[in-house]
């Protein structure tokens, strides 16, 4: 995809059969878009195909009026619109909403995140990327950027409708370009033929006053919060300026602070904290246990594979999965506890499963880091044809159908594994 990229950060304007014919042979779900209906009332436009040529005729005019987008801005804004529905030929149904059937997508930008993730389609190598910043590899910033944009892309109208508390703009501003995201909710809305587009245009407006009257319109607003650390924090350790930032994020995002001097005042409390919780998640073959051997070998590892052999005596037998996670979060509180690092060496394909393990972390001070193996399915099965005990084929599939991949707030950091030939 090289090319494409290049053509983009140049300036080009394929339209949408164009970028499908470049991105169907890895994102085959393109091809479905055409045969995916829409409910008529949202969408008098037609079928997600349609909407989503529509709406990247917006995004191009948008581009042509606004003059001030970078390269990498323009191909990221480019491929997420071309893209934000993808999921909608697995999401869609028919479902009863105030006495009708309508056709309904539930929870299609959450799916169609995790869907891109699992597939090598922009970026490729070995690269270690941090969710939403400028990263290192071509391709590999524009391709988690994108993920955050696709993954985002109704929350600018929910915050509005929700009246949301400063601190959840905060969040969202930390985990994608607010600016690309505006611009990509109104080319969705402007990209459809519905009775109340203005009004749902006058939020998106809304959205965007309210993101520069917390100063977080096209920025990350914790960069004040790090400059007044860096400024007022003096003689800690890097280690404790990350711990007791990570923490005052969390707290301000929860409600119990509201200035970064209250974070500086509660990070006083870290100076001792050393505990580490890495967590990796990713499908089976995706590289987990590889990595943290090469990268975490000091570490205490806590395998739910190793433990299913210890109490079962065979590591892929499930039936005693309710003693294995007790026994792994004993293992995690003991070395947490002692201050040391540890890795926790599971799938950890479910947000729920992943939350508890995370809390218990915060629970005994740790920074916690995650770790997504974003790996395709063809090298995660080739992969798994090399073993000694090998995952069924059907496993695997089911687990990249529904591995719910991980956001940056789901951790005090995210980074993402890119796996592949």
């Amino acid at each position: 995809m090289t090319a494409l990229l290049t053509s983009l950060r140049s300036g080009d304007c394929p339209d949408f059969d164009s970028l499908v014919d470049q991105l169907a042979p890895a994102l085959p779900m393109l091809l479905d878009l055409a045969a995916t209906p829409q409910d008529p009332e949202w969408h008098g436009e037609g079928d997600v195909h349609t909407h989503t040529a529509w709406v990247l005729r917006e995004v191009y005019e948008q581009w042509a009026s606004s003059g001030t987008l970078d390269a990498d801005d323009r191909a990221t804004l480019v491929l997420a619109a071309a893209l934000h529905d993808i999921a909608k030929p697995l999401t869609t149904k028919q479902a009863e909403r105030d006495g009708r059937i309508r056709i309904i997508a539930p929870r299609h930008a959450d799916r169609g995140r995790s869907y891109l993730a699992s597939r090598r389609w922009l970026a490729g190598g070995r690269t270690s990327v941090k969710s939403a910043d400028a990263c290192a590899g071509d391709g590999a910033g524009v391709w988690a950027r994108v993920l955050a944009l696709v993954g985002h892309h109704h929350d600018p109208r929910q915050l509005v409708v929700r009246d949301a508390q400063p601190a959840a703009y905060a969040r969202l501003a930390r985990a994608c370009d607010t600016r690309l995201l505006y611009m990509l909710a109104v080319a969705d809305m402007s990209g459809r033929a519905c009775a109340d587009k203005r009004e749902r245009l006058d939020e998106l407006e809304l959205f965007r006053m309210m993101c520069q009257d917390h100063g977080c319109f096209g920025r990350d607003p914790y960069d004040d919060w790090r400059a007044t650390f860096d400024a007022d924090a003096p003689g800690w350790s890097p280690d404790h300026l990350r711990r007791a930032l990570a923490q005052g994020i969390r707290d301000h995002e929860a409600g119990l602070i509201h200035a970064p001097h209250e974070a500086i005042a509660r990070g006083y409390a870290l100076e001792d904290a050393r505990a580490r919780l890495v967590v990796v998640c990713g499908p089976s073959g995706s590289g987990k246990s590889t990595w943290i051997a090469e990268h975490l070998p000091a570490a205490a590892v806590v395998s739910l594979d190793a433990l299913r052999a210890t109490i079962s005596g065979d590591p892929a037998d499930q039936s005693r999965n309710g003693q294995v996670r007790q026994e792994a979060m004993r293992l995690l509180r003991q070395h947490l506890a002692a201050g040391r690092t540890v890795a926790y060496d599971a799938t950890n394909l479910r947000r729920d499963f992943r939350r508890d393990v995370v809390a218990l972390g915060w629970d005994y001070r740790a920074f916690v880091e995650m770790v997504a193996f974003a790996t395709d399915e063809p090298t995660c099965q080739a992969r798994n044809q090399g073993r000694s005990r090998q995952v069924p084929r059907r496993v695997i599939e089911r687990q990249f159908d529904t591995w719910q991949t991980p956001y940056l707030h789901e951790a005090d950091t995210l980074r993402y594994r890119l796996g592949g030939p």
